[in-house]
């Protein structure tokens, strides 16, 4: 860990799993202004949909039919309620994302993640 670039103990990762592919950019924005920082994208299938499809008939029987794609926001934000702040910004942004039942939002604390820079490992 290179003391030039000190970790801040109160980040975390943020991780939104979106259902509703419309609100993507919206998220991005939103995600992008609660942590200033950088947001990944990754193109996602509900653990039910892959289940459906190995055994379609467990599908059809267990009611699995659900949802299928989805999109996973993930981006290192600071503060110490990250999503609640994000849900603030999406509010402010017309958009009621619990209410709409848009996803799900995960706070992840990093103050114990491993970080890599260079060839070293270091401990936040």
């Amino acid at each position: 860990m290179s003391a030039s670039n000190p970790v801040r103990k109160d980040m975390h990762l943020l991780v939104v799993v979106l259902f509703e592919e419309s609100y993507a950019d919206t998220l991005i924005l939103s995600l992008t202004s609660v942590g200033g920082g950088q947001v990944t994208i990754l193109d996602g299938v509900s653990g039910t949909q892959n289940l459906s499809q190995s055994i379609p008939f467990f599908a059809e029987f267990l009611g699995m039919g659900g949802r299928k794609v989805c999109k996973i926001l993930v981006s290192a934000v600071p503060g110490p309620e990250p999503t609640l702040h994000l849900l603030e910004v999406l509010e402010e942004a017309d958009i009621q994302f619990v209410e709409k039942d848009l996803g799900e939002i995960y706070a992840i604390p990093l103050s114990g993640a491993v970080t890599v820079e260079g060839n070293a490992f270091g401990l936040i």
